[in-house]
């Protein structure tokens, strides 16, 4: 049982009885509270048979004629939300019975109208939409999202108790709990998220992601930890799950950026980098999201289908699809017997690399196209930096600096912008990963000591 939960960047005291087997999914006529509740008693028993036909029959209207709906009614009428249920719509409100109120032990009068609102909007959903046609996720007027299992039906961790009470302007179906404002370890409760739970759980990461946030979490299924294997144990979980999350924002689907620094680390706590593709849906690190805009209280859920894996210098100029500069890895000879430039650039580190795009190779194509194997490489080497620890986009400093192909410096103008004359792309600078950083430069970089043949 969770003594708070974060709601709008207030703590509010709540308690909750602890969510398992206890716990009773209703159905139509679960309750005796539910039983009484009918659009019958709601549109004859006040109405008189003469005015039937000029009776009101709004959401606000069934539930005040019904005494079991007497809380509820109360606080929309103390937020003045009656009169926007009584309007045209059309909404789906998940109603709470007076039972439910009473369950959940809170004191309504000790929260603010701002914040009674908030849970009361949570409730209610824009469009009418019958328990037949309920979706998976449906966004709140409370811009926060709820988690819908149509097999019950429940409605985060509620169920309900009767559906398809039709009104004039939308549908209510009751529920036998409060929906209060769910953060993302709730929501990830309420979605089934085990895998995840499970692995927050024995990283000990619940608690940081309890706090204020925002958040952007991309949460893998439970498939996804499944085919781990091995599984990753203590600081290497650590990183792993940090690396599905980018915090002090919570970014929609629609608002991806091309790429977004994690809370996991390298080894020089320069914070990982997600290259996000929003071309056709969303993929991170080319795996898919597969539910978007999950939005909680303190930030906003995609779930995906893989555990995304922290890159190394290779993996991110696949994920960025430098082909050419992929296929270049691949071409080159050996640096020294039994060690080839892709083991160089996979290894341990720290690197620094000014990475071409493919459009600065094929700008080039004539001369690439002739080179050796050997001359591929100390192409290769010569847009590579070693060092202490790798260079950040700020560490640049004007004048030479050591390459990795022997003997050959590199010459960094910072006022310019660029590095032996190529560009920096300032938009994919500082992309960390776990053995270093890459800049993207728009250009290839080619040895005073290169001599074409």
């Amino acid at each position: 049982m969770r003594a708070t939960r974060l709601f709008l960047g207030l703590s509010l005291a709540l308690a909750f009885g602890a969510c398992g087997d206890d716990d009773e999914t209703l159905t139509d006529g679960g309750t005796d509270a539910a039983a009484d509740v009918s659009t019958e008693d709601a549109n004859t028993e006040d109405g008189g048979d003469e005015e039937d036909a000029e009776t009101s029959n709004t959401i606000v209207d069934i539930a005040a004629g019904n005494e079991n709906f007497s809380t509820l009614v109360a606080a929309l009428q103390r937020t003045g939300l009656d009169a926007a249920l009584a309007g045209e719509g059309p909404f789906t409100v998940f109603a709470p019975t007076d039972e439910a109120f009473e369950d959940l032990g809170l004191d309504l009068s000790t929260l603010t109208d701002e914040q009674l609102t908030t849970v009361l909007q949570y409730h209610v959903v824009s469009g009418a939409v019958t328990s037949d046609a309920l979706p998976q996720t449906a966004d709140t007027l409370a811009n926060l999202t709820l988690w819908i299992d149509a097999s019950g039906p429940t409605i985060n961790d509620a169920g309900v108790a009767m559906a398809d009470i039709t009104a004039d302007n939308g549908v209510i179906h009751v529920i036998d709990k409060v929906l209060v404002p769910a953060d993302i370890i709730d929501m990830a409760g309420f979605a089934g998220l085990t895998g995840l739970a499970g692995a927050l759980t024995a990283a000990e990461l619940i608690e940081p992601l309890e706090g204020d946030g925002p958040f952007t979490v991309f949460a893998p299924t439970n498939a996804a930890f499944e085919a781990l294997d091995p599984a990753p144990e203590g600081e290497a979980l650590t990183q792993a799950l940090l690396y599905h999350v980018i915090s002090g924002a919570a970014v929609p689907a629609a608002e991806v950026p091309a790429r977004a620094n994690t809370m996991a680390t390298n080894e020089w706590e320069n914070n990982l980098t997600l290259l996000i593709d929003s071309s056709e849906g969303v993929a991170v690190n080319g795996v898919n999201v597969v539910i978007a805009d999950i939005r909680t209280v303190n930030g906003i859920i995609h779930v995906v289908e893989s555990v995304i894996v922290p890159p190394n210098i290779v993996d991110v100029a696949t994920l960025a699809g430098f082909t050419e500069l992929t296929g270049a890895v691949g071409a080159a000879a050996e640096i020294e017997a039994g060690v080839t430039v892709a083991a160089a650039l996979t290894g341990d580190g720290p690197l620094t690399v000014f990475a071409p795009t493919n459009a600065a190779f094929e700008a080039i194509s004539d001369t690439v196209d002739g080179l050796t194997a050997e001359q591929v490489r100390d192409v290769l080497l010569y847009h590579v930096v070693g060092g202490d620890a790798p260079a950040l986009s700020s560490d640049l400093a004007d004048g030479e600096v050591d390459s990795l192909l022997a003997g050959q410096t590199i010459t960094v103008d910072t006022t310019a912008g660029t590095v032996e004359g190529a560009e920096l792309n300032a938009d994919l600078l500082d992309i960390n990963v776990t053995n270093g950083v890459v800049h993207v430069v728009n250009g290839v970089l080619i040895p005073p000591s290169f001599v074409a043949e």
